[in-house]
C-alpha cells in the first residue's frame, strides 16, 4: 500500500506521519512521507484497514480501504490547512482501479469464494472464473508456465507442474489473485496464482459446515437403464474453522499482538458406476465349452494340443465323457482356477457372452481426504512481524478404471495415496520508513503412489507366475476370451523441496526499488511407470486351434472357428512377456534467482515499471549418477557412472548391455565425452527483462488507465513428460509360448505347474519343462528376432533359457555347467561346446548332461 501526501495546491508534504491500522487486529504500521511526499507499507496482509495521516498545521486525514492479495493499492491523501475547530470525516478510499503497474490480474475475495457455486471445495476450481485461464494455465501456455503461491510460498511441484493433490481447505483461503500478464521481476512465471490464508483477529470467530449428498433421497432414471435403483452416491464434505487472539489465562493476552487460526476439512465419497462386460459361464469354468457359438450359430471347435502330430500337425478335438468341446475339469490350470474364483458369475446366464454382455452391475469408487491448516501471527513491535503456517493433508482414492470389478477388487482397480505436509515462516522487518525486508522460508513434502492392488503385495508369486525382477503389483492378463484382468502402471513420487526467498524494498524519492534473492532445492524421488514389469500374460496362443494348411508352417494361422482363447486360458497355455523397467530415479534439482525492480512514479499520472530477473537452474542430477545421454559425434551412449556401478545398483543388466553391444552400441563415460557428471551443461545467461507502464487519463469518474508491458520469462518443463518417456531400460522383451498342463497327459511325467514360464533373462526352475512341453505339443517357442535378452553367463550359473543370436557362441558356467542346444527329444541333450546355430538354447545341469558332469 503506497501513496503521496499533498496539500490542496497539489504540493507534496514531506515528514507527514502515516499510520496504517488493521481494523480486525488493531495492529498498526507507522511510516513517514519522504521528501517527495511518498510513503509505502510493504507486505500488507489482505483485509480492511484505517489509514491516518497527520502533519503539523494541517487537519488530520482518515480513510478506510480494503487491501486485496497481490494488489498494489495507491491512496494519495490530500490534507487541508488546520482550523480552530476540526471535524474529521472518514471516507472509503479504496481505489477501484490499480493505477501504478501494468499487470493484468483478477482477485476473488473472501465473499465470492464463499458464495460462488462450485462442485467440491478445491479453491483452484474457481480459476475458471478468470478470463484467459484454462485450468492453471493462461492463454494456451504449456504446463509449467504457472506458479501457485500461498502466503508468498510456492506450492507447485516440479514433477507434474501442478500443485499438491490435496490443497488447503476452502475456509482457509482469505482470497486469491491471478496475475497472467506483465508481472514484476519478483515473480518467475508468466502466470502466478497468489493465495492468502486467513489469520486470527481480536474477536474469536468460527464456523462449522457439512454438505451431504445422497441419491437415495431422490432418484432419476433413464428409460433404458436396466436397474430400478440408481447406483449409490454418498458424498460428505465437512469441516470446522476458528481464529482469534492467543489468550492464556493469567499468563498471556495476545490481543492486538498474537493471533491464531485453525481449519480442518474432510471429504468422504462412496459411490458406484454402471458397468457391463462378458464373463465365462459357469459351465465353461468347469470345462464345458459347448456354448462357444457365435451370433450366426457357428460352433468353435476345440482341439487338444497334446494330441498334435509333429509331422502333419493334425489334432484330436476335445471330448470328455462322450461330449465334444468339453475338457476334463481336472485339467484346469492353477491360474485359471484363481481367475475364475475372483470373477463374478454372469448376472444374465441366459445371454451368450460371444454375442452380448452377460454381466451387468456396478463398480465401486471410494475417496477419502482430509486437510488441516494452522497459522500463527505475531507482532514483536511496530517494526517486526512474523507468521508461521503449517499444513497437512492426505488423499486416498480407490476406483475401478479398467475391467469389470472382480470379487477381490484387485484386477483393473487403481489405488492412489498422496499424504503431504507444508510449512512456511515469514519475518518482516521495517528498518526505517524507507527500507523494509521480508525473509520467507518454506518447504513441502508429498508422497504420491498409484497402482493396482495393495502396495507391497507380490501378486505374481501368489498366482504362481514368473517374477524375475522380484517386483510387487498385479500382472496384466489379456486375451482370456472374455474379460481381461488389467494392471495399471505403478507409479510413485516422493517430492520434497525447500525454498528461501528474501525480498527487500527501498524508497528513494519517487523510486520504489525492489530487489531480492530466490533459492529452491528439490528432492524428487521418482518411480516412473512400472509398465508390465509384473509380466504380460496373453491367452491368444492358438493352442486349442487347428492348423490351417493354407498358411506357412513358419507363420501358422488357425482354421476358422477352431480354438478359443477361453480354452487356452483354461489350460494355462499362454504367452508370457516382460519388460525391465528402470526403478526409482533419485533426482536432485536447484534454482537460483536474483531480481531488481524499479517502480518509478514519474508523475501523479505516469508510473514506469523497470525490472530484470536472472535465473540459473543447474540441470537435474541423479544422486547415484545413474543417467545416460548420447554423444552424436562419437555415436556412443554416455553414462554418468561406470557400468559396474550401474550393475551393482540394479539399474540395468549385463544381458541388456551385451545385446545392445551386439547390435553395435558403444558406451562411454561422462568424462570421456567431456561432459559434467550430470551430463548437461546449464546456461547461466537467463536474463528476463521487465518493462511496463501505467498512465492515468482523465480525472474523476471519467478517468481510465492505459497499460503496456514487455517481459521475458523462463520456466521449467515439468519432469513428468521426461520420466514417462525414459522409464524403459531397453526396448527389449522376453517372449515365448509355453504350456504346462495335466501331468497325466504331459510327456516325461512332468508335474502340473499351470502357467509357469521362465523368461530368458533368468534361469529359473523348470525352464526345461517349459520348452520341452511346448515342443512336444507341436508349439514352436515363438519369439521375434531381437526381442530376447542375451544374459551374461557368469552372472547366471543356474539352469535356464538363453538366446544367442550368433552361431559359435558358447558359455562355460560355474561348476562345469554348459550351454547346450535343445534337442527334439526332451529326455536327451546335445552338448556341443560351441553352438551350431543361433536361437533359443537351454542351459542344463549336470544331471541332464552326464557326459559333461
Amino acid at each position: 500500500m503506497s501513496g503521496t501526501v499533498r496539500d490542496q495546491t497539489a504540493a507534496v508534504i514531506p515528514q507527514a506521519t502515516v499510520i496504517l491500522t488493521n481494523t480486525a487486529t488493531n495492529v498498526a504500521q507507522r511510516s513517514v512521507s519522504n521528501e517527495a511526499g511518498f510513503f509505502l507499507f510493504p507486505g500488507v496482509i489482505p483485509g480492511t484497514y484505517r489509514l491516518t495521516v497527520e502533519s503539523p498545521g494541517m487537519q488530520k486525514w482518515e480513510g478506510e480501504l480494503n487491501v486485496q492479495v497481490g494488489q498494489s493499492v495507491v491512496v494519495d491523501p490530500v490534507l487541508e490547512v488546520g482550523q480552530t475547530v476540526t471535524e474529521i470525516s472518514v471516507r472509503d478510499v479504496t481505489p477501484l482501479v490499480t493505477t501504478d503497474n501494468p499487470t493484468l490480474g483478477r482477485v476473488l475475495e473472501r465473499r465470492r469464494i464463499e458464495q460462488l457455486p462450485i462442485n467440491g471445495r478445491n479453491v483452484l476450481t474457481l480459476l475458471q472464473t478468470v478470463p484467459g485461464m484454462e485450468g492453471t494455465r493462461a492463454y494456451g501456455l504449456r504446463e509449467g508456465s504457472h506458479e501457485v503461491v500461498l502466503d508468498g510460498a510456492a506450492m507447485s511441484d516440479r514433477l507434474w507442474g501442478g500443485t499438491m493433490r490435496r490443497m488447503p481447505g476452502l475456509d482457509t483461503i482469505q482470497e486469491f489473485k491471478v496475475e497472467n500478464n506483465n508481472s514484476s521481476a519478483k515473480f518467475n512465471r508468466p502466470t502466478t496464482v497468489l493465495m492468502s490464508t486467513r489469520s486470527g483477529t481480536n474477536q474469536i470467530h468460527g464456523a462449522l459446515f457439512e454438505t451431504h449428498r445422497n441419491n437415495s433421497l431422490g432418484v432419476a432414471r433413464r428409460r433404458q437403464d436396466y436397474f430400478s435403483k440408481a447406483p449409490q452416491l454418498i458424498r460428505n464434505e465437512f469441516g470446522a474453522s476458528a481464529g482469534g487472539p492467543v489468550f492464556i489465562p493469567k499468563l498471556y493476552n495476545g490481543k492486538n499482538r498474537t493471533f491464531w487460526f485453525f481449519a480442518y476439512e474432510g471429504y468422504r465419497q462412496v459411490s458406484r458406476t454402471n458397468w457391463s462386460g462378458t464373463v465365462p459361464t459357469e459351465a465353461m469354468r468347469n470345462g464345458d465349452f459347448r456354448g462357444l457359438v457365435d451370433a450366426n450359430g457357428r460352433q468353435f471347435v476345440l482341439y487338444d494340443p497334446w494330441s498334435t502330430n509333429p509331422q502333419t500337425w493334425a489334432r484330436q478335438p476335445f471330448a470328455h465323457r462322450g461330449e465334444l468341446n468339453v475338457i476334463d475339469p481336472a485339467r484346469i490350470s492353477p491360474l485359471a482356477k484363481h481367475l475364475y474364483s475372483v470373477t463374478p458369475l454372469p448376472t444374465h446366464p441366459q445371454v451368450n457372452p460371444l454375442v452380448e454382455d452377460n454381466w451387468w452391475g456396478t463398480a465401486p469408487f471410494r475417496r477419502n481426504e482430509w486437510t488441516i491448516t494452522a497459522r500463527f501471527d505475531h507482532s514483536f513491535s511496530d517494526n517486526d512481524r512474523v507468521y508461521v503456517r503449517h499444513g497437512q493433508g492426505d488423499q486416498r482414492v480407490f476406483s475401478q478404471d479398467w475391467n469389470l470389478p472382480m470379487l477381490d477388487l484387485v484386477a483393473g482397480s487403481v489405488r492412489r495415496r498422496a499424504p503431504n505436509k507444508t510449512m512456511a515462516i515469514s519475518y518482516v522487518r521495517t528498518f526505517s520508513p524507507t527500507f523494509f525486508n521480508e525473509l520467507l522460508v518454506s518447504g513441502a513434502r508429498e508422497f504420491w503412489w498409484k497402482g493396482t492392488g495393495e502396495p507391497g503385495v507380490k501378486y505374481t508369486d501368489r498366482l504362481g507366475l514368473p517374477n524375475p525382477f522380484d517386483v510387487v503389483g498385479w500382472p496384466a492378463i489379456y486375451d482370456t476370451g472374455f474379460t481381461n484382468y488389467v494392471s495399471d502402471n505403478t507409479q510413485a513420487s516422493a517430492n520434497t523441496y525447500l525454498i528461501i526467498d528474501n525480498n527487500a524494498t527501498k524508497i528513494a524519492g519517487r523510486h520504489e526499488f525492489q530487489f531480492g534473492y530466490h533459492y529452491r532445492y528439490d528432492q524428487l524421488n521418482l518411480l516412473p511407470d512400472q509398465q508390465q514389469n509384473q509380466g504380460l500374460i496373453q491367452g491368444n496362443t492358438l493352442a486349442t486351434a487347428l492348423y490351417d494348411p493354407r498358411t506357412a508352417r513358419t507363420n501358422p494361422s488357425a482354421t476358422p472357428f477352431t480354438g478359443h482363447n477361453a480354452a487356452n486360458t483354461f489350460l494355462g497355455i499362454m504367452n508370457y512377456s516382460n519388460q525391465f523397467v528402470r526403478g526409482y530415479l533419485y533426482a536432485r534439482g536447484r534454482e537460483y534467482a536474483l531480481y531488481f525492480q524499479d517502480n518509478w512514479k514519474v508523475s501523479p499520472r505516469l508510473t514506469l515499471n523497470l525490472g530484470m530477473r536472472w535465473e540459473y537452474w543447474p540441470a537435474f542430477r541423479e544422486k547415484r549418477n545413474v543417467m545416460t545421454s548420447f554423444d552424436p559425434n562419437r555415436r556412443a551412449a554416455v553414462l554418468g557412472t561406470s557400468l559396474e556401478e550401474i550393475y551393482k545398483l540394479g539399474a540395468t543388466l549385463p544381458a541388456i548391455v551385451n545385446r545392445l553391444e551386439s547390435l553395435g552400441a558403444k558406451f562411454i563415460t561422462w568424462d570421456q565425452a567431456g561432459l559434467p557428471q550430470n551430463l548437461m551443461r546449464s546456461p547461466k545467461r537467463n536474463f528476463g527483462p521487465r518493462l511496463g507502464f501505467a498512465y492515468r487519463l482523465g480525472d474523476g469518474a471519467r478517468s481510465f488507465v492505459l497499460r503496456g508491458g514487455y517481459r521475458i520469462s523462463y520456466f521449467h518443463i515439468p519432469a513428468r513428460p521426461w520420466t514417462a518417456r525414459m522409464r524403459l531400460n531397453a526396448p527389449l522383451t522376453a517372449r515365448f509360448n509355453n504350456s504346462l498342463t495335466d501331468p497325466a497327459l504331459a510327456p516325461d511325467g512332468l508335474p502340473n505347474y499351470g502357467m509357469r514360464s521362465v523368461p530368458t533373462i533368468i534361469a529359473g526352475q523348470n525352464s526345461r519343462d517349459a520348452v520341452s512341453l511346448a515342443m512336444a505339443s507341436g508349439l514352436t517357442p515363438g519369439f521375434a528376432d531381437g526381442q530376447l535378452f542375451r544374459p551374461e553367463p557368469a552372472r547366471r550359473p543356474r539352469p535356464g533359457l538363453e538366446l544367442h543370436d550368433r552361431a559359435g557362441d558358447h558359455g562355460e558356467y560355474a561348476r562345469a555347467r554348459l550351454l547346450c542346444r535343445q534337442p527334439l527329444q526332451p529326455s536327451r541333450a546335445v552338448l556341443p561346446i560351441q553352438l551350431a546355430h543361433a536361437g533359443l538354447h537351454l542351459v542344463c545341469d549336470d544331471r541332464r548332461a552326464p557326459a559333461h558332469g
